[in-house]
């Protein structure tokens, strides 16, 4: 596992540095919390307990986004997601776009306002109705690099068993199959 100790060492630097002058007094960017899971450095049968999305998932139900604007076609949801989704140090699994042989996670604190690539109309309300019940809030950002495709997918979570996805307008709520 890596940590990128020397970036957060650097961005707290950056905030103190920032606090000295006249900006000061200008509200600062929410930080974030990196922790980067890099599946290269273990074994193939390792397995990484740090990562509290590791394990399998099950799309529990899927429902328009709330940022939809009701243009074109009423957005639907893949049934590829009808199969499991697996995250594991050394391998994702489930629909095609989750299989990756040598994922990368980076897991991350966003506030409401970062969920789902900001595009939540009402952040603080529309977070809470869908059940984040902090404005600290624990995602995942799932990458795979494999031939010509590059994908990059976030996952935040609501509870230690129920994660969440946004993708192509629909918003898919997974739960913990197994710990």
């Amino acid at each position: 596992m890596k940590l990128h100790s020397l970036g957060m060492v650097l961005a707290a630097a950056g905030l103190v540095l920032a606090g000295c002058g006249p900006e000061a007094e200008t509200p600062a960017a929410p930080a974030t919390v990196e922790v980067t899971y890099d599946s290269s450095d273990a074994g193939a049968d390792a397995i990484t307990p740090g990562n509290p999305f590791f394990g399998a998932w099950s799309v529990s139900s899927a429902k328009i986004a709330p940022w939809w604007d009701g243009k074109g076609d009423e957005p639907a949801a893949d049934p590829a997601f009808a199969n499991n989704v697996i995250f594991g140090a050394n391998k994702s699994g489930g629909p095609a776009l989750l299989n990756c042989d040598q994922p990368s996670y980076a897991v991350n604190i966003v506030s409401p306002r970062g969920l789902f690539e900001g595009n939540l109309p009402d952040p603080g309300k529309d977070a809470s109705e869908l059940g984040f019940g902090s404005s600290e809030i624990r995602s995942m950002t799932f990458t795979c690099a494999s031939g010509t495709a590059d994908v990059s997918l976030n996952f935040p979570m609501i509870d230690d068993d129920t994660i969440m996805l946004g993708l192509d307008n629909v918003l898919y709520t997974l739960n913990r199959v197994n710990r």
